[in-house]
């Protein structure tokens, strides 16, 4: 819950963005990061292991402009999108004070939105809270690919309970300060309502108080084309050498350290126990290590839009993030079903694509094992990268039926 200081007349709340994998979470963080004025701006912190690149959370303080004399501060967190991860979804989600909950507008992730949200009213659940009592907006994000749900549908499907709803797409930054805005005001409006009347005459604190607007008053007036210099990326050991957190925290079969594998391959420098070293400071920005070039690479059988996608499969796989993987096989084979149903002349099969594979001529148990794969890296699967490899290869098999048809 939000915090007060009466000394500095500060008030300090907590948003979290919650949603599926690969919605676009921690891309929002980044963009506000990269554009909002640097007075206005605190450290990103990126919370990784050798799983995941934000295997816990992203951190971002936004201090505010001063309010009718009180300084405000918001402290901008994101969860891990693996369900895997439960635990430390619910540890970042204590003492919320308002929730931005980040769609994935794409067709072919409905399932995991609806998965999502489930999730995060039982985490709720578990605190004694109530997501209908919890300031909320919805940001249906990714606006700008193919094959979308409508807004209206997404509101249908999601919003059960009327809450303010945004159209963005964080890559671009199209309406992430303007959802940040809706967010901050219920907010604070639930933090004044549970106020006793002031005392001393003054008028309760508005956003609408700031000239021009939130919006206005955070952003700056161009993106930087270089990432600011106050990123910082701590790094976790390994993944079962979890943080003081509570035993529920620990899986009970944790997967075995990812990185040690690597060790062999040229251009790959592991430290102690398969971890990557430590940054040498804490305010220098530290990025994730290309993976190594083998000279092989599936990427140039996918559109070009697509192929960034297909390298940071492969590069995800040599560095044993196994989950985040299989998260853009999914995507990759997604978009291929979507787009061949097209070919056949049904416009609601990417809905509902289990029967695309068997127009591509796809084997269906394979498309299963597919499945199964995906539902295993979603929930409590021990993923290893056989796994993986085996997720890629039918993404790379989907692609080239899909091909052979096109040419056709």
């Amino acid at each position: 819950m939000a915090s007060v200081n009466p000394l500095s007349r500060e008030l300090v709340f907590k948003i979290v963005y919650y949603g599926p994998g690969l919605g676009g979470k921690t891309t929002t963080l980044e963009h506000i990061h990269a554009t909002a004025k640097p007075e206005h701006r605190g450290k990103l912190v990126s919370l990784a292991t050798p799983v995941d690149r934000t295997l816990y959370f992203d951190f971002l303080p936004v201090r505010l402009p001063s309010v009718r004399g009180m300084n405000i501060r918001l402290q901008l967190f994101t969860v891990p999108g693996q369900v895997y991860f439960n635990a430390t979804r619910k540890l970042v989600l204590t003492g919320a004070d308002g929730i931005v909950f980040v769609s994935d507008s794409q067709i072919v992730r409905a399932d995991a939105n609806l998965e999502s949200l489930e999730n995060l009213r039982e985490n709720l659940v578990d605190q004694g809270r109530d997501l209908a009592q919890i300031p909320l907006i919805f940001q249906h994000n990714k606006r700008d690919l193919p094959d979308l749900l409508p807004v209206e549908e997404l509101d249908a499907m999601l919003n059960l309970f009327g809450a303010p709803s945004l159209p963005t797409c964080a890559t671009s930054g199209e309406g992430i300060y303007e959802s940040l805005q809706k967010i901050s005001e219920q907010v604070l409006t639930a933090f004044q309502d549970r106020l006793p009347e002031s005392t001393d005459g003054r008028a309760p604190a508005n956003f609408s108080a700031v000239e021009g607007g939130l919006v206005n008053a955070l952003r700056g007036a161009t993106h930087r084309a270089d990432p600011p210099r106050d990123v910082v990326v701590a790094h976790i050991a390994a993944p079962n050498s979890y943080p003081s957190f509570p035993p529920e925290a620990r899986h009970s079969e944790p997967p075995p350290p990812p990185l040690k594998p690597l060790a062999n391959l040229p251009g790959v420098e592991v430290g102690a126990e398969g971890a990557p070293p430590p940054p040498a400071n804490e305010s220098a920005i530290v990025t994730p290590q290309s993976a190594s070039p083998t000279g092989v690479s599936f990427a140039e059988l996918w559109p070009e839009g697509e192929r960034d996608t297909v390298r940071d499969v492969e590069e995800a796989i040599a560095k044993g993030r196994y989950w985040r993987a299989i998260e853009l096989c999914e995507s990759l084979v997604s978009r291929v079903l979507a787009s061949a149903a097209g070919l056949f002349g049904t416009h609601e099969a990417p809905r509902d694509p289990a029967i695309v594979p068997m127009f591509l001529g796809l084997d269906g148990r394979r498309y299963l094992a597919f499945r199964t794969i995906v539902r295993d890296a979603r929930g409590d699967g021990l993923i290893t990268a056989r796994e993986a490899l085996a997720a890629y290869a039918f993404a790379i098999d989907a692609r080239l039926a899909r091909s052979s048809i096109h040419h056709a």
